[in-house]
């Protein structure tokens, strides 16, 4: 293999991380390999995402792309209480501090193969159905195993590695280095069906997020006619039932009025999927000529519907990283180090949405929003994708976290019940 042929980048995993990173290194003239053990399309889940995502698609090319391929708008999130008694719609375009004010639902097996074409299209060599078994780090270069499809091994040398891999975590499991959210051991149980009584008019398009006592359901319009619906749940709850997961599944459709109502006429298009443990963090996203990028850094609990524009706005900053470093001669630069501070940020802010959204004070105050102080907006802002927030919102977003403590004990919203 001559000098100019040589890979510099191996990426492992081509969802929705891997491609954005690969597109970018390719545009910026890298020799890049993706290496991804599935053959696309396939099923994925986290269908729905955030109007802040089309930043990075207009910042990577492939926005004309996905609008041609006529992904349902969405303009909204709606939050319902389970028992149908309160509900909170956030519009996107009335938040003041909002430049992106829609997002798009996407059935991910469509979505994931644009993307992974886009990087091939861009200049980034892509392989399927090829299985990475092991890789080393050195000094001066990365070695990668893999399996190809057909059953082969072979090897290949890079001088950076990205890891993209997902959920399966590659090289963090590995080392060690996962760890997960406390007290916040989830199981996902999720499908896709016909016939749910969706929003219409103007709604059209809007995620439902139903609040159970202690669990929670998404509704996702993909189609006029096909909705993501998935129920999410303590792992110690559901191992307690003793019941499988059609079962539990069905029977949390029937105790809650405001899924119950909407599936009177639902057709299940396939069957159930299953996610168990999936919030945790990596304690390191950068080492020495390797970057994890994506789900790959961290995951956490899907309820804001943050995981594809976390995952793809990390890969872009962990890919320009990895550009310089190449850039400098170097395994190890500044620029990697930022990454993972403003990566470990923006985990943070949503995890704290995230674990008040199942804290009994907090659900109290989001569902009866004030508009005082505009901290509706500056909620908003967080929700639609922002990550990179003003002063103004900052402090507003403390504000309504200290209300949302204070809560707890002197009523500030209205006591409503949770469920």
């Amino acid at each position: 293999m001559s000098p100019k042929s040589e890979i510099e980048i191996v990426i492992i995993g081509g969802g929705p991380a891997g491609s954005t990173a690969a597109t970018i290194l390719a545009q910026a003239g890298r020799r890049v390999l993706v290496l991804e053990k599935e053959k696309f399309p396939r099923f994925h889940v986290g269908e729905s995402l955030l109007p802040y995502n089309r930043r990075i698609f207009d910042g990577i090319g492939v926005w004309p792309k996905l609008e041609a391929a006529g992904f349902m708008k969405k303009r909204g999130a709606q939050f319902l209480m389970g028992n149908g008694s309160v509900a909170l719609r956030l519009n996107f375009s009335k938040g003041s501090f909002n430049k992106y004010h829609e997002a798009i639902q996407v059935e991910r097996s469509k979505f994931d193969e644009i993307l992974l074409n886009h990087a091939r299209e861009a200049g980034a060599e892509v392989r399927e159905e090829a299985l990475v078994l092991g890789c080393q780090v050195h000094a001066e270069d990365v070695t990668v195993r893999y399996r190809e499809a057909g059953g082969g091994e072979r090897e290949v040398r890079s001088k950076f590695l990205v890891d993209a891999s997902g959920l399966a975590n590659f090289t963090a499991n590995r080392k060690a280095l996962r760890e997960d959210y406390p007290g916040h051991r989830k199981i996902a149980i999720f499908g896709h069906f016909a016939q749910v009584d969706m929003p219409q008019g103007d709604e059209k398009g809007d995620i439902l997020v139903v609040r159970r006592e202690n669990s929670w359901f998404w509704l996702i319009p993909l189609e006029d006619n096909k909705t993501s619906v998935g129920l999410v749940m303590d792992c110690a709850e559901f191992q307690k039932s003793g019941r499988d997961i059609s079962a539990t599944f069905h029977e949390a459709v029937r105790d809650t009025p405001a899924v119950r109502d909407r599936f009177a006429h639902a057709k299940a298009l396939d069957v159930l999927h299953v996610a168990r443990d999936f919030s945790y963090r990596n304690r390191s996203f950068v080492e020495p000529r390797l970057v994890r990028v994506g789900d790959a850094s961290g995951f956490i609990d899907p309820v804001f519907s943050s995981g594809v524009m976390l995952a793809m706005a990390g890969a872009c900053q962990g890919a320009l990283a990895v550009d310089e470093a190449l850039s400098q001669g170097k395994g190890m630069s500044d620029g990697m180090r930022a990454y993972e501070k403003t990566n470990r940020k923006s985990l943070d802010l949503y995890w704290e949405f995230i674990e008040s959204f199942y804290t009994r004070s907090f659900t109290q105050l989001f569902f009866q929003p004030t508009h005082r102080l505009r901290l509706v907006c500056a909620i908003s802002s967080v929700l639609v994708g922002s990550t990179e927030l003003s002063f103004a919102i900052r402090w507003r977003l403390r504000v309504f976290f200290l209300l949302a403590r204070l809560n707890r004990w002197v009523p500030i919203a209205q006591r409503i019940p949770v469920g």
